[in-house]
């Protein structure tokens, strides 16, 4: 697979955005001595935070090297080097207290990544795969460089919800290339369940009931929790991996979005009642009261503040595939480029709108894979086959894996089947739950406006 198709459709567009306000607040605060002040505080204090946990890590933590526990660090160098990385960081092991979490990050110019216990201690128990995976992670915010990213974009945490929606969707990123890296899904899911429940407990968890809970536990508060949160939530990413590394037998569930759009309603009502009711109150004069400001932005531990700054993450691999080995054709290089007036020009020479890849992927299919939709109507008004397959997926099971609706009412509409079984066995039907073309429609026009 290419990178396009491993990497996540919004990490780039979120990352453009939080380029933009954190370069108009730069301006912003060039333009005030005011504002130039406190953005140095806010800059200085969250170095300050991070340099301060991490030189207590330095300093009590393990270093793993070849003298100390050298099975692990000859993995760690292997990984390393196979990704691409042009020097193996440093990386350290802390006491835990039973959490199970990793994180990369810098050190005075420094790529450090830092491993809890309970992490590591998996290979002292030979669990190499999940192991790998959670390190490969780790080691792809490195690869991408989201650590520095995150730190050039920090004025962007002033915006609301959008530091962490380009966080998480960098996380589901990293998920992808590290469990392409190790061409272990299966490994992959255990490792992300292992972050919820632990090493031990989690060959007994029920994933289709833990996966369940996406739409089982669907309410405002649990939607406020996950959007004003640097990861998506655990069984989204267990899902999404599943069904990227196409392992069989992987549930698919939606969030209630009525539900979450009943309690924004509450809460917004709720809201203007107060406001309008605080106002009445100050006009009137009957009470006196504080206006309290709270600005969360800063209230994190140092380990947490270095998770918006450095990321804890997840991996990008280089695959043995490569563009070229795809065997990749003209039409599929313009439609992976965007290029729009080239692949008018060939449709219009006559191009095989069919030709296929090394992987059976047409031109149509990498349009899917790319969230192009423009692209990929463009295409299909040429004559493209709604209904091309690959040795994955087809074109419309493809667009829900990659929670693309608007793709999939696109498809529909130009005559795809929702009835069609891909490689895997699945089809748009049993993706929605669904027996009909009817019912297939109604379930889509949750989500968009169907054709």
């Amino acid at each position: 697979m290419t990178d396009i198709q491993l990497r996540s459709s919004r990490e780039i567009p979120y990352f453009i955005l939080s380029i933009i306000f954190s370069v108009l607040i730069y301006f912003l605060a060039i333009a005030s001595i005011i504002g130039i002040a406190i953005l140095l505080a806010l800059i200085l204090f969250s170095i300050y935070a991070l340099y301060m946990s991490l030189g207590y890590i330095r300093a009590n933590g393990i270093r793993i090297s070849e003298k100390q526990f050298p099975d692990v660090y000859e993995r760690i160098v292997h990984i390393s080097q196979e990704m691409g990385l042009k020097k193996v960081p440093d990386v350290f092991v802390v006491h835990s207290e039973g959490a199970f979490n990793a994180f990369a990050t810098r050190f005075l110019g420094k790529h450090m990544v830092v491993l809890y216990s309970e992490v590591f201690e998996l290979a002292r128990e030979q669990g190499n795969a999940e192991l790998d995976f959670i390190i490969a992670h780790e080691l792809t915010h490195i690869k991408r460089n989201h650590v520095l990213k995150n730190t050039f974009i920090l004025p962007a945490r002033l915006v609301p919800f959008l530091s962490q929606a380009y966080s998480r969707s960098c996380e589901y990123t990293c998920d992808r290339h590290a469990a392409f890296f190790i061409r272990d899904g299966a490994a992959a899911k255990r490792g992300l369940t292992i972050l919820s429940i632990g090493k031990q407990l989690y060959k007994e968890v029920n994933e289709d009931a833990y996966l369940e809970q996406i739409n089982t536990e669907s309410n405002v508060f649990i939607w406020l929790s996950e959007v004003l949160s640097s990861h998506p939530t655990t069984p989204k990413r267990v899902q999404a991996v599943g069904h990227f590394m196409q392992v069989e037998g992987t549930p698919l569930y939606y969030p209630n979005t009525s539900k979450i759009a009943l309690g924004i309603g509450a809460l917004l009502g709720i809201f203007i009642i107060g406001y309008i009711g605080v106002i009445a109150v100050m006009v009137t004069g009957a009470v006196k009261y504080e206006n309290f400001f709270t600005g969360g932005l800063l209230q994190e531990e140092a380990l947490s503040s270095e998770d918006s700054t450095t990321e804890t993450s997840t991996l990008e691999s280089t695959a043995p595939l490569t563009e070229e080995s795809l065997n990749l054709t003209p039409l599929m290089d313009a439609v992976l480029a965007d290029d729009e007036e080239t692949i008018r020009e060939l449709v219009a020479n006559g191009v095989n709108l069919e030709e296929r890849d090394a992987e059976d992927t047409t031109a149509l299919h990498h349009a899917v894979y790319s969230d192009n939709n423009a692209i990929a109507e463009l295409l299909l008004i040429s004559g493209a086959n709604p209904n091309t397959e690959d040795q994955y997926t087809n074109a419309l099971t493809a667009s829900f894996y990659y929670e693309n609706y608007d793709m999939a009412a696109l498809l529909y509409k130009y005559g795809a089947n929702p009835a069609a079984l891909d490689p895997e066995g699945y089809s748009g039907n049993n993706i929605m739950g669904v027996n009909s073309d009817d019912e297939f429609l109604d379930s889509l026009s949750e989500f968009t406006s169907a054709p």
